[in-house]
């Protein structure tokens, strides 16, 4: 009776942890893809992710880890909050028709301290075959800049976020081969504002893009433990055709119109409201680890990651009704890979204590002919440490904390950038940078049900 209640209230608060990310998410991995999974990885900068290791987050990257978890169920929750600043300061900013737009001043600060949780259980039915279900929020982004700023007509609101259900499987083929697969079931929501040239009185009205949709893909792994002391692990998390649909309005705006004879006669042109749709391609991931334990008490890892963003050009929008003025029929990327590097070491102090630490190297997908002030991106290194306490047998605590150095991120809204060319250059320019830090902090709580021991059988 215990177990099955621990099982119910494992499932039920596995639920309940990924639904709050609904509304807490915030980037701060390069694009959109929300590394966070993982307190006892953030403290190593994700080095040895796709290897596996006590954590059960490992299988957000690699599924066939959670054969390393033996029979027997476990649970793992995860919780991380993120401190971001991150402010655009223009330095020439005009409409299209040469309305100096510098005295509305700087973004103020776009970033916030969301918070991102993401959940794992993981039933060893065997010593060779286990099941796992982890509940997380991969894809998010939001920006939040003051609705009154040189940069509006391009950006006011600017959100993504989404919820992944993952289902795996994993087999010990050997001894030293184990091999993982999964399925993807994710809701995908993206909400996008900005002012409209023209409208309003004083302060421009709002053009707002609202959408979501569900979608399917995989994920798949392997791991080799070639000795005791070394494990190397590979995982795929597949891209996904994100098929979103809902509704764009546009508001009222004042315009010209010559008319022969007469002349120029200011219009109001009366607010449009359509229903769109839209596939957003969405990337896979693949991750190779290794895992190196050197001395009984110094274990060395490392990570390679390469995210496939080049997917992400530009998007068509197909609208219904069509052709209404100012509804925009692109969403522009042109977005290269991402790639992060990273290197860690741990060290167990004492029986019920570990400590770690770890620094990576990311390659944003923005670089500084594409970037845009909704999502400023840049290339950036992480500073992380963290530390495990092993409570007992069953139950243990994972801490990290990760520093994030961004690069100086120049933003150049002219001809040739695709944002502004997708909108004909009808925003007007932009020219700033943006200047972004970050802290993170991630704890998890892991909690192991030791399997009863085998019935001891005496001869009567």
């Amino acid at each position: 009776m215990p177990n099955r209640a621990f099982i119910k209230s494992a499932w039920l608060a596995g639920a309940a942890v990924g639904a709050i990310a609904l509304g807490a998410v915030e980037a701060q991995a390069g694009g959109f893809f929300i590394h966070e999974q993982s307190a006892y990885f953030q403290g190593l900068s994700f080095a040895g992710v796709a290897a596996g290791g006590p954590s059960l987050s490992a299988m957000f990257w690699n599924p066939a880890t959670i054969t390393q978890q033996g029979p027997g169920l476990s649970f793992e929750g995860d919780f991380t909050v993120a401190w971001t600043h991150s402010e655009i300061t223009p330095s020439a900013a005009a409409t299209v028709t040469g309305v100096n737009l510098l005295p509305f001043g700087s973004s103020g600060n776009i970033g916030g301290g969301p918070f991102i949780p993401a959940s794992y259980l993981v039933y060893g039915l065997t010593d060779r075959i286990s099941l796992g279900l982890a509940l997380n929020a991969p894809f998010a982004e939001q920006t939040r800049p003051s609705q009154i700023w040189a940069g509006m007509f391009y950006s006011r609101q600017s959100a993504v976020v989404s919820l992944n259900a993952n289902p795996d499987i994993a087999f010990k083929v050997t001894d030293w081969l184990s091999v993982g697969a999964g399925a993807q079931i994710q809701w995908f929501k993206t909400r996008l504002y900005s002012a409209f040239p023209g409208s309003g009185t004083g302060v421009p009205d709002t053009l707002s893009i609202d959408a979501d949709g569900w979608d399917a893909g995989f994920t798949a792994g392997i791991t080799l433990t070639p000795t005791p002391w070394t494990t190397i692990g590979a995982g795929y998390r597949s891209q996904i055709d994100q098929k979103i649909d809902g509704h764009i309005f546009r508001p009222s705006f004042l315009t010209t119109v010559v008319i022969p004879g007469i002349g120029p006669i200011p219009i109001t042109v009366p607010s449009g409201f359509t229903n769109f749709d839209a596939t957003i391609p969405l990337p896979g991931v693949a991750t190779a680890s290794i895992r190196q334990k050197v001395t009984d008490t110094l274990t060395l890892l490392g990570t390679v990651e390469w995210t496939n963003w080049s997917r992400l050009g530009t998007v068509p929008v197909t609208s219904n009704p069509a052709g209404i003025l100012g509804v925009p029929t692109t969403f522009a990327f042109g977005w290269r890979d991402g790639w992060l590097v990273s290197a860690g070491a741990e060290y167990q102090w004492s029986p019920l204590w570990a400590v770690r630490a770890g620094i990576g190297w990311e390659q944003s997908p923005v670089n500084d002919q594409v970037r845009g002030t909704r999502l400023p991106d840049s290339d950036r290194i992480w500073l992380s440490a963290g530390a495990s306490y092993k409570w007992n047998e069953q139950l243990a605590f994972d801490f990290g904390y990760s520093h994030i150095f961004f690069a100086n991120a120049p933003i150049n809204l002219v001809p040739g950038n695709p944002t502004f060319d997708a909108a004909g250059g009808l925003l007007g320019t932009f020219i700033g940078s943006a200047h972004t830090q970050s802290d993170i902090l991630s704890v998890a709580l892991r909690y192991r049900m030791v399997p009863p021991p085998p019935p001891l059988v005496t001869k009567g």
